[in-house]
């Protein structure tokens, strides 16, 4: 399941709000540097605390297309034995 984070969505707040046994968090840009490192950061811890559930996210960055953030969430959708983990798409 795809969920958007915004700038300024609480990013802990939106993984725990959400029901299902694969989460991709999609970080759209517009945080700043530390609002940046702190989403990273809870993705680990997350997805342990979620466990056997699984937790990734896809971190949008300049230049990333559509079809090419729909393609890393599939994928991180589809990896039964990965969690935890952060692609990022674009520069």
């Amino acid at each position: 399941m795809r969920v958007d984070a915004h700038p300024g969505d609480d990013v802990a707040g939106l993984v725990r709000g959400t029901r299902g046994e694969s989460v991709v968090l999609v970080i759209q840009p517009g945080r700043d540097d530390l609002a940046q490192a702190l989403a990273l950061a809870a993705i680990g811890p997350l997805a342990v605390e979620r466990a056997p559930d699984r937790i990734n996210a896809v971190v949008v960055g300049e230049g990333a297309g559509a079809a090419a953030v729909k393609a890393a969430v599939a994928f991180l959708d589809a990896a039964p034995s990965t969690t935890g983990q952060v692609l990022a798409v674009g520069t």
